[in-house]
């Protein structure tokens, strides 16, 4: 018979029970997941589910090396370094696959040397003779490109021009135009002399899949995102179709809706890369930018000016990295972070190199890099959010970082609230007032929430989400109604909980002045 308030007779009671006494905050695990196509023999694959993959290795196993869910996984890794990651299938869809060409005709090499292709970015070292004829160097870079299994495309010898190279991408679709075919990205790197070599750039690939479908597949209503995703790319670049998709599945505007909804509560964060270059490249982007201001707060572009990487696994790279970044510190913005493995661009292609350049396209949603000692390094991370009357000071969505804490809080706050403290509670306007110890340990009124809510405010101040806790508590004690309130019939609590999120410092402007007369020291 167990011990209860009734009882009389002398005993001695020990018991353990697990309770939340005063509310905490974790950090929010980071989950990316990465949307794109496969092999299409590779019959095992169950379209829009999603795969957990623990390697590139992995991805290249279950959807064929050098398509596009395993070139996405490859670079994915590079930047995260072991962050979780999903991949979502989908068929690839009627259309061409992207088709380029190398004519090496003419080619008389005087010395022995290497020539260095780069095919997406990736190094391809092909040797040279001085024996060697133009045709020879064709078939050469073919053996070189059908040795790598990782590479986007595939190469053969030119049926009628012996001395040209054909590649095919391998993945059918819009996404093959964007692999690369070019030389000498390297240091120092030159033709080998008397070779010479005609590039035909990527072309005619074409077919982009229904993203919506795919995002389906990951729950919708009150299921939405399901999994909990936190990073998402996508091997579709810029089509409108499907960033329009996103944008909608994830949430638009400032509205409860898809993952914003109150009852999911579960948003990602979407990124896309960009390699156009100059100040065309510069204004599409703030075309881009500008177009999707009033209500993406999803989608966001990384630009890397010139680069000859494939936009799409400048994205994985970049989200990677940011992912990783959050894993330890969801407060932590990216400005300075490199990107292994990007090339930049040509100094000439670099918009990024002007800062007026790289302020103008941040206030129109774009997120620029810049290239320091060599490497690409991140600056700003944005979405596309920017609507006209939201003041730049209070645009919260406009910032990958912010997003990543908004994840963070919301979780928190969800967590909080479904912890058995708060499961099958009764509503009473005071607490103190229940006197009975069993009806006690769940009766609740609005002094319950507020010290959850302010042990919140606590937590989060300590993770450095949000710029200080006095902001929060000090409006429940200007007036606790406005913030806390018991539902009609007193089925439960309204509750707005009012926070400002720690700022993203980058930008620190110092003025050094100086001065030559020594009076002021002799004075």
């Amino acid at each position: 018979m167990p011990l209860t308030a009734s009882s009389l007779a002398n005993a001695i009671g020990a018991a353990a029970e697990n309770v939340q006494f005063q509310s905490g905050a974790n950090v929010l695990p980071r989950k990316i997941l990465l949307i794109g196509t496969y092999d299409p023999l590779k019959t095992s694959v169950v379209d829009e589910v999603p795969v957990l993959i623990t390697s590139s290795e992995d991805a290249g196993d279950k959807f064929e090396f050098g398509f596009m869910l395993h070139r996405m996984a490859k670079w994915a890794f590079a930047g995260s370094d072991g962050i979780e990651c999903w991949c979502l299938p989908q068929a690839e869809v009627a259309g061409a696959q992207a088709t380029g060409d190398i004519d090496f005709t003419g080619s008389v090499p005087t010395e022995n040397a290497t020539l260095n292709l780069y095919v997406a970015g990736e190094y391809v070292p092909v040797s040279v003779l001085t024996t060697d004829t133009a045709d020879n160097i064709a078939t050469n870079v073919v053996a070189a490109i059908t040795a790598d299994n990782t590479l986007p495309v595939t190469a053969v010898v030119n049926g009628v021009t012996t001395a040209q190279v054909d590649f095919t991408a391998k993945t059918t679709g819009t996404y093959g135009n964007e692999i690369d075919l070019s030389f000498n990205w390297g240091f120092q790197q030159k033709f080998p002399a008397g070779v010479t070599a005609a590039v035909t750039a990527m072309t005619t690939g074409s077919g982009v899949p229904t993203i919506a479908d795919a995002l389906n597949g990951l729950g919708t209503g009150d299921d939405q995102n399901e999994n909990h995703f936190t990073d998402v790319i996508h091997g579709y670049l810029q089509d409108s179709t499907t960033l329009d998709s996103v944008s909608s599945y994830n949430g638009t505007g400032n509205d409860f809706v898809g993952n914003y909804n109150k009852l999911v509560a579960r948003p990602f964060r979407s990124m896309n890369g960009d390699v156009a270059a100059g100040s065309a490249g510069l204004s599409a982007l703030i075309t881009l930018g500008n177009g999707r201001r009033a209500t993406d707060r999803s989608n966001g572009v990384v630009a890397v000016p010139g680069s000859p990487n494939h936009p799409v696994e400048i994205a994985c790279c970049a989200m990677g990295d940011m992912a990783k970044t959050n894993a330890n510190n969801a407060a932590e913005s990216y400005s300075g972070h490199v990107l292994p493995g990007i090339i930049p661009g040509a100094v000439a292609d670099r918009w990024t190199s002007d800062y007026d350049s790289r302020d103008t396209a941040v206030k129109a949603g774009v997120s620029p890099t810049i290239v320091e000692s060599g490497a690409v390094v991140l600056q700003n991370t944005r979405t596309f959010y920017h609507p006209v009357g939201v003041p730049v000071d209070s645009n919260g969505y406009a910032s990958m970082r912010n997003i990543s804490i908004l994840q963070n809080v919301l979780n928190n706050v969800k967590v909080n609230f479904s912890q058995e403290k708060w499961k099958g509670i009764t509503i009473v306007n005071d607490v103190t007032a229940v006197t009975d110890i069993t009806a006690r340990q769940k009766a609740r009124d609005v002094s319950s929430v507020l010290d959850d809510l302010q042990a919140l405010a606590i937590a989060f101040e300590g993770l450095s989400w949000v710029y200080t806790a006095e902001f929060t508590i000090s409006k429940f004690q200007e007036n606790l109604s406005n913030y806390i309130s018991i539902r009609a019939g007193g089925t439960g609590f309204d509750i707005i909980m009012p926070i400002i999120l720690s700022g993203e410092g980058g930008i620190i402007d110092t003025v050094v002045k100086f001065d030559t007369s020594l009076a002021v020291l002799l004075g």
